[in-house]
Formats: structure tokens, C-alpha cells, sequence
């Protein structure tokens, strides 16, 4: 990775056995050709699909109204 270009990537890999394996596995294939960082993702407070979709038309919902 090249700062000065101000290039990024953002990739996601596929899990390991343990929670840190895909992270080791990452640095270990790159070596020195890239600054890695790990950013976390928070899982979704909303466990499926549906609930999502009920939650999201509720809002919309409880927008309307408020702007009324």
C-alpha cells in the first residue's frame, strides 16, 4: 500500500478457526508489501432478516408522523 498515492483497501476474509488465525494468516501472506489494520464490524442488533425489514418500515412510519 502506498500512502503517498492515498490508495485504501477495504477486504474481508473468510474466518479461521480462531478469532485471530485469518488476521495472522493476512500478515503472514503480505509481509512487508502492505500496512494491514483491522477494523471491526458490530453485529447487527436485529437477528434476522424480517425483524430488520418490520424495523426499517416502522421507522419510516414514526418519520411521517413526527414530521406531521
Amino acid at each position: 500500500m502506498s500512502t503517498a498515492s492515498g490508495e485504501y483497501w477495504l477486504i474481508s476474509v473468510p474466518g479461521e478457526k480462531g478469532a485471530n488465525d485469518a488476521w495472522d494468516k493476512l500478515n503472514r501472506a503480505t509481509g512487508n508489501s502492505s500496512a494491514n489494520s483491522k477494523y471491526s464490524i458490530p453485529d447487527l442488533k436485529v437477528g434476522t432478516l424480517d425483524q430488520l425489514v418490520g424495523l426499517s418500515d416502522d421507522l419510516t412510519k414514526l418519520d411521517t408522523s413526527a414530521e406531521a
